[in-house]
């Protein structure tokens, strides 16, 4: 057998080989999986980037089949020679997963081919990321007589075109046969990062994680406590990317947790959509994918215009039903289960978000505690939340480590926020001051811990109450429902339910004002 016929038996043999290879990685879907340390490589696809825009390299992480079978990573990219700088350059066509046996057992991802089809190279290697760098070193094969050398060149050619179509042919198969794996993961009820199980099966649950790897962030919105919230673009909807460092994944989890509690569906908290980890880069990402509002927060809102006394019924109303749902206890029901008591713990302005209509939602809950009946509230750091719109109690390190003390401090915070509110309100008549925040005109912008203290806790401070607000009676009653919401002793303040019960006969003060007000200019006119 001369060394030709050799070399095209042994691309023939490849050939079948790693057929065989791609048809057990589809056979081993349906067969137990063997589960090991997960190769990771680098990934790029340039028909993505072409026909979707899809042009970032990212991280692939390869699923073993079997033990037998280890995986790699390849590249295969195409080099052009530039007659204006007299450099070749290189145009990666693919990154991405490899399964192979011995012929991909090198740390270094090199193509050896001497000549090449279409100057298209390919090489693979093993380790993770060893695809990041590759190099093509050709090495001249010895030929044995003029025919044989000719032959030996055609075949090596050969060879690699072989392996190139491979790849492509196992890509395809493999995103088929990765179709069929979710199933099974699904089936055997194996958490998956990309997917947010439902607790429970009717429609006051939270939504699972729909597509979530389409969100494409656009513009950054706000920069809280644990994460930056983006506006996004999922399909044709906009939503709020809110996104954790790694060293916050615990707030990211607690908010899962809080959104994904029984009948936590409300018209006045945040609509949650689902939650998704993202590595790229060795980086790792927590994001938390919520209901996009326009309106942004409510601190935000008072900043650039004034409310309307209707604006601002709207807006107290709105938000005491979200503080309110989130406190409650509702017990358990044959179709419903129980929906524990929940303290925001960092209640304020900032985190009430306006809808397109002025109906308010309570959002960021990477502080809340959850009070399940029976259960203590466990090992908890008291004095948390933004020090201006902390309790009395809380500032003192006094905090009664009880389900009720937590909600109370929840409703000092909103007795706050309704001052924001009120200071903003254009109903008595008069000027309307800029927006200060809660102790800003006492305190200044930053106030730290000890002034906070001292004013607060000692000199039982509180913001002040304007006389102007008190010549129109809505305000007024606002302003008594206020005080009683900030009472320095916690348990002679009022409960969320309480507040919201006070605030909905406050709004109805515009109707019986209007009807008083009309039957007295006709009485006048009489």
């Amino acid at each position: 057998m001369t060394s030709g016929s050799f070399l095209r038996m042994k691309g023939k043999v490849l050939v079948f080989s790693t057929l065989g290879i791609i048809l057990g990685f589809i056979c081993g879907i349906s067969g137990s999986v063997v589960v090991s340390k997960q190769l990771e490589c680098e990934y790029f696809d340039l028909t993505k980037c072409r026909e979707k825009g899809e042009c970032e390299t990212t991280t692939q992480t390869c699923e073993e089949v079997d033990i037998d079978k280890k995986s790699h990573c390849y590249v295969v990219w195409q080099q052009v020679f530039d007659n204006s700088t007299g450099k070749t350059n290189h145009t990666i066509q693919m990154k991405g997963c490899f399964t192979q046996n011995a012929a991909c057992n090198q740390t270094e991802c090199v193509d050896y081919s001497y000549n090449l089809k279409n100057n298209m190279s390919f090489c693979c290697c093993q380790g993770d990321f060893c695809n990041r760098e590759h190099k093509w070193v050709p090495t001249q094969p010895k030929p044995q007589d003029g025919d044989e050398f000719d032959i030996n060149l055609q075949d090596a050619h050969d060879n690699t075109y072989i392996i190139i179509t491979l790849v492509v042919a196992f890509m395809v198969i493999t995103g088929i046969a990765g179709i069929g794996y979710y199933i099974l993961r699904r089936r055997s009820k194996q958490t998956h990062f990309n997917v947010v199980p439902t607790i429970e099966p009717d429609v006051t649950s939270s939504l699972p994680c729909l597509a979530l790897s389409n969100i494409t962030p656009i513009e950054v919105k706000a920069h809280g406590r644990f994460g930056t919230v983006w506006r996004g673009q999922m399909k044709a909807d906009e939503v709020a990317v809110k996104i954790f460092p790694q060293q916050d994944k615990q707030s990211w989890q607690t908010e899962q947790d809080i959104f994904k509690l029984p009948r936590m569906r409300h018209p006045n908290i945040l609509e949650f959509i689902g939650a998704e980890k993202r590595v790229q880069n060795s980086k790792t990402d927590f994001w938390l994918i919520t209901v996009y509002h326009n309106r942004g927060s409510l601190c935000d809102y008072l900043k650039a215009y004034t409310v309307t006394w209707p604006e601002l019924c709207k807006i107290a109303e709105s938000m005491a039903r979200g503080l309110m749902h989130l406190h409650e206890e509702i017990p358990a029901t044959k179709s419903d289960q129980l929906k524990p008591a929940i303290a925001h713990r960092d209640f304020k302005s900032k985190n009430v978000l306006l809808k397109h209509d002025l109906t308010a939602c309570i959002a960021d809950f990477g502080l809340a505690l959850i009070f399940q009946p029976g259960k203590p509230c466990g090992d908890t750091h008291g004095q948390v939340g933004t020090r201006r719109y902390m309790a009395p109690e809380v500032l003192e390190g006094a905090i009664n480590f009880t389900r009720d003390a937590f909600l109370r401090i929840d409703v000092y915070a909103c007795g706050l926020v309704l001052w924001e509110l009120v200071s903003r309100c254009s109903a008595h008549g008069g000027p309307v001051p800029e927006y200060t925040l809660p102790f800003e005109t006492e305190l200044g912008p930053h106030p730290t811990l000890d002034e906070m203290q001292e004013n607060v806790v000692m000199k039982k401070l509180r913001p002040r109450i304007s006389n102007q607000w008190r010549t129109h009676p809505g305000l007024s009653a606002m302003c008594d429902t206020m005080e009683e919401c900030w009472d320095h002793d916690a348990e002679a303040r009022l409960s969320s339910s309480c507040v919201m019960e006070r605030v909905s006969q406050h709004t109805k003060y515009q109707t019986t004002q209007l009807l008083i007000e009309s039957n007295t200019d006709s009485a006048d006119n009489a």
